[in-house]
Parts: C-alpha cells; sequence; structure tokens
C-alpha cells in the first residue's frame, strides 16, 4: 500500500507559500486579489505534490533500510540495499551498503580468529582455565578437564574453588584477582598421580580483573626425574662395592700381603673380578645408551630362529647344569625366518635365560619356546623360580631397577632394559607374566622376515 505521508515536510511548503501571497495580494490591487489567491491555491497544491513525492520517496527508502537492518540482526549478512532510481539516494544506498560489507568482513575476521582460538585451546597440552571477577569458572579446556578429572558441564559455572580442592591454589588465585598481580613462581599441586603446576595471570578489563589460570602437567618431568635421581644412586650403588673391595684389597697387599705369594695371587685374582665387573657396568651403560639413542643401527636379515635361539642357550647350558636345572628348547621346525639383527637378538634370549638360571632355584625347569601368531614369531623363557611381586612387575624393564629378590643375585639391573629397547628397535613387545613364589614368563616378538617384506615394500 501507500507509504505514509509525513505532514510535517509538507506543511512548511504550503505555510511559506501562503505567506508569500499574503504579502503580495496587500501590495496589488485588490481587482488582482482573486487571481493572486487562485495562484496561491494552485501553487500550494503543486508544492504539497511535490512534497508527498519527495516524503514517499524517502519514507520507501527508510523502509527498505529497516527491512535490511532487521535480516541483518538475524544473521543474514547478505542482504544489502538495491540501486535507487533516483541518483541523490543512490549516494545513500552504497554508503550504506559499504558499511554493511565492512561489518560483514570485521565479523567474519573475528568469527575465524575465534575458531582459531578455540582449535588452540583445545589441542593445547596445557590446561587453561578462565575465572571471572566472582571467582567463578566461565571457560576450561580440554587439556584441563583431563588434569582435573572433572566434566566440563558440570564446571562451568562453579567456583575455583570446588573445581581445584586445593586450598594453596584458591588463595594464590584469590591474590591474583584482588591485586592484581601476575604469579610469576607458580604452584605445584598433587591430584592423585598427577603433579600439576600453575601460572596464573590477571586480565584487567575496565573495572573488573578476571584471571587464567595455566595448568602444565608435570607428572612426566617429576617421573624423569625420580628416574634420573634413582639412576644416579644405583650408579653409585654398583660402582660402590667393588670400588670397596678394591680398596680393601690393595690397602691388605700394601700391609704385607704381597710378602706371601699365595695370597698375592688371590687377591689380584679378586682385584681382576672386582674390575670385570666394573668394566661390564660401563661397558652395559654404553650399550644402553647407544640403544636407545639409535646410534647402534641394526643389521637386519632374514634369520632362522634356530641361529638366534640355540646359541646363547648352549653358552648358558653348562651354568644351568651347575645350578642343577633343565633347560628345555622346543622350537617348531616349520617356523618362517625373522627380520633380525642376528647378535643383539642373541644377546636379549641371553639375558632372559641368564635371568631365569639366576633366579630359579636347584631342580627347577627353564622352558625356552616359540610359535607363530598373527604374522609374528612369539619366544617365550618360562622358568619356575622365585617369581615377581605385582608392585614390581610394571618396573622391571627400567634402568639399574631391582626387586628384593634380585639384591642378592648380582648383576647391574641393566639386563632387561637393553632387552626392552633391542626388542623395540626390531618393532616388536617384550613383557612379562608372573606369580610371585610360582616363576615368571617372558615374552618377546620378533616380525616374519616375509610379513616385514611386504609392510616395508612400495605399493
Amino acid at each position: 500500500m501507500f507509504a505514509p505521508i509525513q505532514w510535517r515536510q509538507v506543511v512548511p511548503f504550503v505555510v511559506v507559500t501562503w505567506v508569500v501571497m499574503a504579502g503580495v495580494a496587500i501590495l496589488v490591487p485588490a481587482d488582482l486579489c482573486f487571481v493572486i489567491i487562485l495562484a496561491a491555491l494552485i501553487q500550494s497544491i503543486c508544492l504539497a505534490t511535490v512534497a508527498v513525492l519527495i516524503s514517499r520517496q524517502r519514507t520507501q527508502l527508510m523502509q527498505r533500510v529497516m527491512r535490511v537492518m532487521q535480516r541483518l540482526s538475524e544473521g543474514d549478512w547478505d542482504a544489502q540495499l538495491l540501486p535507487e532510481r533516483y541518483r541523490d539516494a543512490q549516494i545513500y544506498v552504497d554508503a550504506f551498503n559499504k558499511m554493511i560489507e565492512y561489518f560483514r568482513d570485521r565479523l567474519q575476521r573475528a568469527e575465524w580468529q575465534c575458531d582459531e582460538l578455540a582449535a588452540v585451546l583445545e589441542h593445547i597440552t596445557d590446561g587453561v582455565v578462565l575465572v571471572n571477577a566472582m571467582g567463578r569458572v566461565e571457560l576450561l579446556n580440554r587439556a584441563a578437564v583431563r588434569m582435573l578429572d572433572v566434566p566440563i558441564a558440570d564446571a562451568v559455572g562453579k567456583s575455583f574453588a570446588w573445581l581445584v580442592r586445593d586450598h594453596t591454589l584458591i588463595e594464590h588465585e584469590r591474590g591474583c584477582r584482588e591485586h592484581s598481580v601476575e604469579s610469576v613462581l607458580g604452584v605445584e599441586i598433587e591430584r592423585g598421580d598427577v603433579v600439576l603446576r600453575a601460572s596464573i595471570v590477571p586480565l584487567r578489563h575496565r573495572e573488573e580483573t578476571r584471571c587464567l589460570v595455566i595448568l602444565q602437567d608435570m607428572t612426566r618431568l617429576r617421573h624423569l626425574q625420580t628416574v634420573r635421581r634413582d639412576f644416579i644412586s644405583n650408579v653409585s650403588h654398583e660402582l660402590r662395592t667393588p670400588l670397596a673391595s678394591l680398596k680393601a684389597l690393595v690397602e691388605t697387599l700394601r700391609d704385607g700381603a704381597l710378602d706371601d705369594p699365595a695370597a698375592t695371587r688371590r687377591f689380584l685374582d679378586r682385584i681382576e673380578a672386582e674390575v670385570d665387573t666394573m668394566t661390564q657396568i660401563v661397558e652395559e651403560l654404553l650399550e644402553l645408551a647407544r640403544t636407545e639413542s639409535g646410534r647402534a643401527p641394526l643389521r637386519l636379515v632374514p634369520t632362522p630362529l634356530s641361529a638366534i635361539v640355540l646359541p646363547p642357550i648352549e653358552r648358558l647350558r653348562p651354568q644351568a647344569e651347575r645350578a642343577n636345572l633343565e633347560l628345555i628348547v622346543d622350537l617348531p621346525e616349520d617356523l618362517p625366518p625373522v627380520l633380525a639383527d642376528v647378535e643383539r637378538a642373541r644377546q636379549v634370549v641371553g639375558n632372559l635365560v641368564h635371568n631365569a638360571i639366576k633366579f630359579t632355584p636347584p631342580g627347577g625347569k627353564i622352558n625356552v619356546r616359540a610359535q607363530l601368531r598373527n604374522g609374528e614369531v612369539l619366544l617365550a623363557v618360562q622358568d619356575t623360580g622365585v617369581g615377581i611381586s605385582a608392585e614390581d612387575l610394571p618396573r622391571i624393564f627400567e634402568r639399574f631397577y631391582k626387586a628384593d629378590r634380585a639384591r642378592s643375585g648380582g648383576g647391574t639391573g641393566l639386563g632387561l632394559a637393553i632387552a626392552r629397547h633391542i626388542v623395540q628397535a626390531h618393532g616388536g613387545r617384550i613383557w612379562a607374566e608372573s606369580t610371585e613364589g610360582s616363576g615368571s614368563t617372558f615374552f618377546f616378538t620378533l616380525l616374519v622376515a616375509e610379513s616385514a617384506s611386504r609392510s616395508t615394500s612400495p605399493e
């Protein structure tokens, strides 16, 4: 329908016309007044008509602007004003459309930045928690949910104290929010087996201060520190014993034992044995370091399993017989060749069998067997020894780790760690199963040569 007429735009034209005509009528003769009044009436009608048309044009333009703004408010950023028939109005239409394009570009850029920020927050390893001025959680990312072990839906809107449940961190955050001071020292909190370090940064906005809490998972670092500390302690322990023996033997020789040839020979044999012990420790440390760092590349060749298993078995068989142990080998003849570095693989077998001999009491059995399973050859070394406790079992492949049962058996505690790295370098797996008092079984796998070649050949 017709657009409403803006009378405040029409009336001024008519009033001005009648004022001008009234002034003219006063100055002209009376017989011309009727003509002037008629002309004024006609001019008023014409001016009113023109004013109505102008008013309608402007009103229609404003209505179109309102409709476009309504679409924009509903999220339709493709809405624009269509071109105008009148050149003077087209200037405003173009300016309005340019404004829409400007804000649309700014909005798209802001959305991209928000998406990028959300992606960063979701994929960084550090936990991020945003706390408002009232001490309540506004936002937290996936890493924070994992570290604090709480669902996002339950955490958002809750107090920061409810979220972390650590009085030191709660006081730290409150002081940072109240005084707007950045935390540069960080606070370490322990949540079960997880060790976290928290750093808090104040975010000042107008009259409110929010806090950004950054959580770092220090569990692995703490574990590495523990391993390093244990490593140094174990190296010191392993070297202290032969060094103390050497010192005692040298002092005995110096105090007069050199005058007794038989005692001198016996002491020199003991000194040689202790030097051999320290040499073995150093060599195994170097071997472990080379294996871990990858500086000792493997020479992988298709090899029959018997060529890997039998030589170390035969070398250790006299030791087993002296310990009154039965050593059984069960290798099926139809096993395919495996892809292995022969010397390194023999070292793994030798370490496992040597441990079985060391911790199996006289009259026991050691069974070495193998079978084909899912493109791998599974080799097992089973003994009837003292077994391993459930507490020690997860750590037996760590460097220098010894269960209580091993303390009296000698050794460096590096054999299983070296075996693990060698097997993993072959692309295999190694693990142990044991019940304390009922013996242990150590398993490791080697890839079948045909399967390995197929997996590495180009398609």
